[in-house]
């Protein structure tokens, strides 16, 4: 069944006019930015074969990693579409990193952390750390990427963290690395190496509030988590 033919009520044009963007599902929303359907397919089918696809197993995280060339040969995408597609993505993508880079940015909970450096690292594809140096309101100062590489094989340099807090006169900070792989539970090296962090940024006066992991769309606060607490 095309879009026009369903009833108003269930159109995702209209769904999203009446209750806006937030209520419709990822098939719904994909399926407006596809637009059309082709040969007896629709654009609700598309969206779906596209989330379904063995190429995209998890659904929108697996979409951010399709190319081009992979999506438009899923069936009834073509070039253009799978063009459109890409291009909403990125601008997803920037938005958040706009609000992400708004030196008014507070990080006031564990959950901001956490989306924070979901939005900028789950889908690197090699290991980094990342530091973001806040003020004493928690207020975004400036992002660093410390090192790229393993906590386990890179190290991080504990020098180099609080010398840059130091330089921008920074209360406290959070560290964030990622897991490639998507496992998210620290290894023991990430724990030792966080309580390190923490106990030196004691003896300077600098909090080290959090550290977060992110996997593949998914992420936790070790904070949170009870992994930053000295045994």
């Amino acid at each position: 069944m095309k879009m026009k033919e369903m009833h108003p009520s269930v159109r995702p044009y209209e769904r999203l006019e009446a209750s806006g963007a937030e209520s419709l599902s990822d098939e719904e929303l994909l399926a407006i930015i596809i637009r059309t359907g082709t040969k007896g397919i629709s654009a609700k089918d598309i969206a779906s074969s596209i989330l379904s696809s063995d190429k995209s197993p998890n659904g929108l995280v697996g979409l951010n990693q399709l190319s081009i060339s992979e999506l438009s040969d899923i069936d009834g995408v073509g070039r253009i579409k799978a063009i459109t597609i890409k291009a909403c993505l990125e601008l997803g993508r920037r938005s958040v990193m706009s609000l992400s880079n708004d030196n008014r940015l507070r990080f006031l909970s564990e959950d901001t952390a956490c989306l924070y450096f979901q939005e900028k690292m789950s889908f690197l594809e090699t290991e980094e750390v990342h530091v973001v140096y806040l003020d004493t309101q928690k207020r975004l100062i400036e992002h660093h990427v410390l090192c790229k590489g393993a906590l386990n094989t890179v190290g991080i340099s504990y020098r180099e963290v609080f010398r840059i807090a130091v330089k921008v006169n920074a209360a406290g900070l959070i560290l964030a690395h990622n897991h490639p792989g998507g496992d998210v539970n620290p290894s023991d090296e990430d724990i030792q190496a966080t309580r390190a962090l923490l106990k030196s940024g004691q003896l300077i006066g600098i909090d080290v509030i959090d550290h977060i992991i992110i996997g593949r769309g998914v992420s936790i606060s070790m904070l949170k988590n009870g992994y930053m607490e000295e045994e």
